[in-house]
């Protein structure tokens, strides 16, 4: 018989402990939505697969943003840098 692995949950310090981000971004996250999060008596517990998910969306988009910053704020090339680069390239295939 298969048996599904059991969820883990982490308390938000347990979570900061780990390195998934610090205590103030974390409740953040939860406050906006961001982050699904259970109450278990006074505690909030969060699941860890839930951090993992949030946390690969988060550094993705960061990066795109990033990339999509310095494509638009770069200056345009010149005729000369553009022969090099296609040298360049060209030489790569």
């Amino acid at each position: 018989m298969l048996r599904t692995p059991t969820p883990r949950f982490l308390t938000l310090r347990k979570a900061t402990d780990r390195g998934y981000a610090g205590y103030s971004t974390v409740r953040k996250y939860i406050a906006d939505g961001s982050l699904p999060a259970c109450k278990f008596g006074r505690r909030v517990r969060l699941l860890e697969s839930d951090l993992e998910a949030l946390l690969t969306s988060t550094r993705t988009s960061s990066v795109d943003a990033a990339n999509q910053k310095l494509v638009a704020t770069a200056p345009p090339l010149t005729p000369e840098q553009t022969r090099r680069l296609r040298d360049l390239l060209g030489e790569a295939s």
